[in-house]
């Protein structure tokens, strides 16, 4: 599946924070999966337009930059996150670890590589877990199957990776960072874009709910019904 083009330019400007704006003008997100799936390289790629395939294991690092998106200058945060490793214990206590992560973020990216087949086995936990963080279903989540170019090395298929989704109410794409920038741009964007909607719908629902109704006016008839009740009482 095809994201819609996003390609309009992004303009780099390092940020040490996000300094506070009005509803819209910034974006937090996050970026997790199991390790060694191309979390890093992936916002990496995307910030900078250049493949670095080596990373040292992160502990979670904050990217901070003001991103040109749709005509606007947007400050994007993106959290990497550490990789889950295993699936049993040691997968729990990570996703415990990651649960203020989640909470933080408003949009989500889960990654995992086409090649290992345990990495793809670690989606389902941790959208679950971010469901418990987040309830509402608008939360934007987008499952990624990168490593694309691997083909001869691939463990998980893209019929796969699509039923996975379709059955988490998700979208999912392949990608390959090494080979396609301009793919890794279009999610990034796309995933910017529907949390940038979803604030202003948030907005508009809070701005609603604030607006005390005004009382109903009082019907006419009832009026002149009990004003005759009052004057006939008074005859009598």
């Amino acid at each position: 599946m095809r994201l819609p083009s996003m390609s309009q330019p992004f303009l780099l400007a390092p940020i040490a924070e996000c300094p506070p704006g009005p509803p819209g003008a910034q974006v937090r997100l996050a970026v997790l999966g199991a390790r060694g799936v191309g979390k890093s390289a992936m916002i990496v790629r995307f910030l900078t337009k250049r493949f670095i395939g080596d990373y040292e294991p992160n502990t979670g690092n904050l990217y901070s930059r003001l991103v040109h998106l749709e005509g606007d200058h947007v400050a994007v945060q993106i959290q990497d996150t550490p990789g889950c490793i295993q699936m049993q214990e040691d997968c729990v206590q990570v996703l415990d670890s990651l649960s203020r992560c989640m909470k933080w973020a408003e949009g989500f990216l889960l990654v995992y590589s086409i090649t290992d087949y345990s990495s793809y086995q670690s989606v389902q936990p941790l959208y679950q877990h971010i469901r418990k963080v987040h309830p509402d279903a608008r939360t934007p989540i987008i499952i990624v199957g990168n490593k694309a170019d691997l083909l001869h090395a691939r463990q998980v298929q893209a019929k796969e990776g699509l039923q996975l989704a379709n059955e988490l109410g998700s979208l999912f794409l392949e990608i390959s960072t090494s080979d396609d920038s301009q793919g890794v741009c279009d999610v990034f964007q796309y995933l910017c874009k529907e949390v940038s909607k979803l604030q202003h719908t948030s907005s508009m629902d809070r701005r609603r709910s604030s607006i005390i109704p005004r009382p109903k006016s009082p019907n006419m008839q009832d009026l002149k019904r009990r004003f005759k009740q009052a004057l006939s009482s008074k005859v009598k």
